[in-house]
């Protein structure tokens, strides 16, 4: 067995830690004010309505499974069938904020060798994605913002990797995501 296998799964649970640093953002005298949270979620909402193993084979090449998580925790995660095979893993989650992504990420501390990008993506308020490339790993994270539903997708994508295409891939994903919040209406604002 590769010294790889399985490590695609515990490296996309690492990058949930921007999600966390979301949901606790604020009280820091230079931040100001921790933001209200919303009360109430329009609807259940839930990644996997928006994507699929088809997506995920044309952007990824990844030929995987796919996993809606539960009612309470509804995480959407596509992995590899092959577990010893050099397939990226996927995983896309949300958060409910009633501050801006800008906020959000004026919290969170990206560590050194890390490119941060801003994609304009179609219907969305803003949008971040972070590539931090090691010799045995690539780890890309994407944020977008639709009013206050914030999507977050992680992609790791052991060696070799194709660093463009899979940066390409989150960026579509983040796309394909905000279009479907625009077309649902599922923006975390109530409306």
């Amino acid at each position: 067995m590769r010294e790889a296998a399985g490590t695609p799964r515990r490296a996309a649970a690492l990058l949930v830690v921007p999600v966390l640093a979301l949901a606790g953002c604020g009280g820091d005298d230079e931040v100001g004010a921790k933001p209200d949270l919303p009360t109430e979620t329009p609807a259940l909402w839930n990644p996997c309505d928006a994507l699929g193993v088809g997506f995920v084979k044309k952007q990824f090449g990844t030929d995987a499974t796919k996993d809606a998580g539960t009612e309470q925790s509804p995480e959407c995660r596509f992995t590899p069938k092959d577990p010893e095979g050099d397939e990226p893993a996927l995983t896309s989650s949300y958060l409910l904020f009633s501050g801006t992504l800008d906020e959000a990420w004026k919290t969170m501390q990206v560590g050194n060798g890390t490119e941060v990008t801003e994609p304009a993506i179609a219907g969305a308020d803003d949008a971040r994605v972070v590539v931090n490339a090691t010799k045995d790993q690539l780890y890309v994270t994407g944020f977008v913002q639709n009013g206050g539903l914030i999507q977050q997708v992680d992609v790791v994508d052991p060696k070799p990797y194709d660093e463009q295409r899979i940066v390409r891939g989150v960026e579509a994903t983040l796309a394909r995501l905000s279009q479907h919040a625009e077309a649902s209406d599922v923006r975390g604002e109530g409306s």
